[in-house]
Order: structure tokens, then sequence, then C-alpha cells
């Protein structure tokens, strides 16, 4: 029994170290997530988009083009009413270009060119789609602008203008514009590859 003891000591050992190392290691402790970095926020579609503004400031020839409700014409006196709020224009040469301008900006370059035109007053078309539609050129001075309401002297060169009239379309001949003095730019414009000309908006 003493030889024995010993020995049942010693085979209890070396079955209890095997079964150690039998055993898996355990699994090493999960590593923290690492803290992502804040994504940098793409830039919105609308400013990716935004076109890219160049200004024109040298004189350039433009036909403007105005819209009104009805006039009346005194013999002397145009008076325009029901007035759109901004005026189109259309430029040829040296290239196409197309933009608009607001009412009170038209009164203004049409009042600085009739000054520096001086005794030649631009001419302008004037027709009307009422009832019974009319034509005619007509030297127009300078123009006052209240509200949408425009009055000019007015002097009929050709055709027919009413005492009354509706659907009023003016259009000038085509002149020459110059910057105001006032201002630094005169048009601003940009192009689009899915446009066939350059679209500009007045910058006085």
């Amino acid at each position: 029994m003493k030889v024995i003891a010993p020995l049942a000591g010693l085979l209890l050992a070396m079955s209890s170290a095997a079964a150690f190392a039998q055993t898996a290691a355990p699994a090493p402790a999960p590593s923290a997530p690492a803290v992502a970095a804040p994504a940098t926020p793409a830039p919105a579609a609308d400013a990716a988009a935004k076109p890219r503004e160049f200004p024109i400031l040298r004189p350039i020839e433009m036909m403007l083009t105005l819209q009104a409700g009805a006039l009346t014409f005194d013999g002397k006196i145009l008076t325009l009413t029901d007035v759109a709020p901004t005026s189109a224009f259309s430029i040829d040469r040296p290239e196409r270009i197309g933009g608009t301008m607001t009412l009170e900006q038209y009164g203004k370059l049409w009042n600085a060119t009739v000054s520096q035109l001086k005794n030649d007053p631009p001419n302008v078309s004037l027709t009307t789609l009422g009832p019974v539609p009319t034509q005619a050129i007509v030297e127009v001075g300078t123009v006052n602008v209240e509200g949408n309401k425009l009055t000019a002297n007015a002097v009929v060169l050709d055709g027919v203008l009413p005492p009354s009239g509706q659907l009023v379309s003016v259009t000038t001949a085509p002149t020459i514009f110059r910057p105001l003095a006032e201002v630094r730019e005169f048009l601003k414009c940009w192009w689009s590859p899915y446009w066939m000309q350059r679209v500009c908006r007045a910058a006085w």
C-alpha cells in the first residue's frame, strides 16, 4: 500500500497534466472597436452643379423686349400699364446671348441710352394683339417707371398707334447699350453645354 499510493498519486498527477495540456487556451479578449474617423460630407449636388458666372463689361448691341397688358396714347405720351416685372434681351453679335433684366433696370438702361444718343432716341416696334391688332414703329424718349406702369414721350414714325390697346409687345431696334457709369459690371453670364448660347442677367 505504501508503494501503490505514491504510484497512484504520480499517475493522477500525470493525467492532470495531460488534461491541462489538452485544454484549449482561452480565446484572446476582443479588442475594442476602432473609432471611425468622421466622414467628410460630400458637397451638395446643387453646389457642384452651380454655374460659374463671368461678367461682360463692354458696350454691346442688344434688342430688348417688354410686355404689357394695355396701353394708352394721347398723341404725345405713351402709357403702358400692367407691365411685366422682367424684360428679356437678346444679343447676336459677337456671339448669341439671351438674358433678362427687371423693369427697373430696363428704365435705368433706357434713360442712360437716350441721354447718350441725345437727339436721336432709339426706335421700338410696338405691337398690340387686342381685338384690333396694330403695328407701329415709335421713337421713345425718356421713360418713367412707377410700379408696373411705364410712361414716355413717343413719336410715331410709321404704322398705327391707337389711343388704347391691349396685349402689348415692345421690341427695341438693335441698339448699342453701354454699361452705366455708376456700376462696375454690366452683364453677368454663364454657359451650359446643354444650351446653345450664353445666358445673362443685368448686373446694374
